[in-house]
């Protein structure tokens, strides 16, 4: 295990999902942050409908940089339907990576649009076998890839989505509040190997607005 207090890990190759709390929407965003370069942005697929561009304003006023300067970094797709999912998957996602010459794509609540009760579970497995390969090209192309999945994570009759969003990361990251102190954040990779981090946000957190 590593010692708390050391830094997160630089998640470069590879997909990584985090889940737990809904403090995972913060502590995967955080770090597709980490990928912003200039011209390189961050694409963001919004299906838990949490993008706060206020805490993005807040974090860039506490790092010393303009709001603006941050938030111009950040093209976002808001997906309110399993279908809307499905389009970017099929090839909008990609082509935006390529227009935008993107550096990091952030899944906020990849799994909610198929935990829907009034999508059939056999079209919500359809749909998710398009997610894994990709993640794959993301990864194949150095693209830091990351999703997060804030409860629920599955619904009668999609138990097996989660699992196999996991198994097709290369990280896999648990998010929860400290027993003993809630404003603190622990943050415990169970894949591909287990360490423990323990995070003091300076900056709020975010909660998805559920729509279903």
């Amino acid at each position: 295990m590593l010692a708390v207090r050391s830094s997160l890990p630089e998640i470069a190759a590879g997909p990584a999902v985090f889940a737990g709390e809904d403090a995972c929407l913060t502590v995967a965003l955080l770090i597709g942050l980490r990928g912003v370069r200039a011209q390189r942005p961050l694409l963001i697929v919004d299906g838990a409908n949490a993008f706060d561009p206020f805490l993005i304003a807040d974090l860039a006023r506490k790092s010393g940089v303009a709001p603006r300067a941050l938030l111009d970094q950040i093209r976002i797709s808001r997906v309110f339907t399993c279908h809307q999912l499905e389009a970017l998957l099929r090839g909008r996602l990609l082509e935006a990576v390529r227009r935008f010459h993107a550096g990091a794509v952030y899944f906020s609540g990849i799994l909610d649009p198929l935990l829907d009760e009034e999508v059939p579970a056999g079209e919500a497995g359809r749909i998710f076998r398009l997610i894994p390969p990709v993640l794959r090209a993301l990864a194949a192309s150095r693209i830091l890839t990351l999703c997060a999945c804030p409860p629920p994570v599955s619904r009668p009759g999609r138990e097996r989505l989660f699992p196999a969003l996991c198994g097709a990361a290369r990280w896999v990251f648990e998010v929860t509040r400290g027993a003993d102190h809630p404003d603190h954040i622990r943050i415990t990779c169970r894949r591909p190997a287990e360490a423990t981090w323990t995070w003091e946000p300076q900056i709020g957190l975010i909660a998805p607005r559920r729509w279903w």
